[in-house]
């Protein structure tokens, strides 16, 4: 078995938090299934997936407006059924969210986008897809939100300057492998050994540099290992020369954690619960 699993939450820095929940559970079919007080919460949708939410005083370098292409991890896309795509973007649109670009489009092959900006500036966007790319079925969590639009993270996205050498140390060592390629302009997706975890890998157009560890925005994405395997994952780890952000570490809770930056700066960390967060 694996010992990187799969992405278990993608966490999103704030200055306000609350704002942030309340907005997502709103109009992204969200729902609080961690609230510890002091501004962090976890996020659940309809899928399993999971968005942490951790409030944050220090500025992104891209000064909360990044565009499209500016390097780093960039965005986060939400998978929505092909016949709720059109009442999705108009829950958005009548939200009154800053679209980017020209949105929404419909592509020959049945794929729709609607690529937008949630309060803080962050990019997200809805995606329909005639076929999915992972084949996975969803997890059936009975904390799940039930009968929304928005089912769950579709991918994330990855900006990267050399997207190539990225993408394969993600496969070399993280275990991913690649499921779809494009014809040469460096896009591409590749699944976690989970079944269900994507991550879309794009060449950048502008390299903004290294953003601080806990800078606002779309900040890092959680690997799950299990407990037994955590210490291991981050030796491993560590044996690659990855820069330790925060090191192996065991919680009270029984939470196992390790922080890290991949080969471009991008922020990871393991993460190995005891019980999960969403059952």
């Amino acid at each position: 078995m694996a010992i990187f699993q799969g992405i278990e939450h993608v966490a999103v820095f704030s200055a306000d938090t609350t704002r942030l929940r309340d907005w997502y559970v709103q109009n992204l079919d969200m729902k609080t299934i961690v609230d510890n007080g002091v501004g962090v919460y976890f996020l659940l949708m309809a899928d399993g997936s999971m968005i942490e939410l951790v409030p944050s005083t220090e500025a992104s370098v891209c000064a909360g407006k990044p565009q499209v292409k500016d390097s780093g991890l960039r965005h986060i896309a939400l998978s929505v059924d092909e016949q709720d795509f059109g009442a999705a973007v108009k829950r958005l649109s009548d939200a009154g969210v800053e679209t980017i670009g020209r949105s929404p489009n419909q592509f020959p092959e049945g794929l729709a986008t609607f690529h937008f900006r949630d309060p803080d500036g962050n990019i997200l966007h809805l995606i329909s897809r005639p076929n999915r790319l992972s084949l996975a079925a969803a997890p059936r969590l009975a904390d799940a939100p039930k009968n929304t639009l928005i089912q769950g993270i579709e991918h994330t996205c990855v900006i990267a300057n050399n997207s190539e050498t990225l993408r394969q140390w993600y496969i070399d060592v993280l275990g991913f492998q690649l499921i779809v390629r494009d014809d040469g302009h460096g896009t591409a997706f590749v699944l976690a050994p989970d079944g269900h975890s994507i991550i879309e890998f794009i060449s950048a157009e502008k390299n903004i540099g290294v953003e601080p560890y806990k800078a606002q925005g779309i900040r890092h994405f959680a690997i799950s290992v299990s407990t037994a395997a955590a210490e291991q994952g981050a030796r491993l780890l560590k044996a690659q020369g990855v820069e330790v952000l925060e090191d192996y570490k065991v919680t009270a809770t029984g939470v196992h954690l390790f922080f890290f930056r991949d080969p471009e700066g991008n922020v990871l960390h393991l993460v190995g619960r005891p019980e999960p967060l969403a059952k």
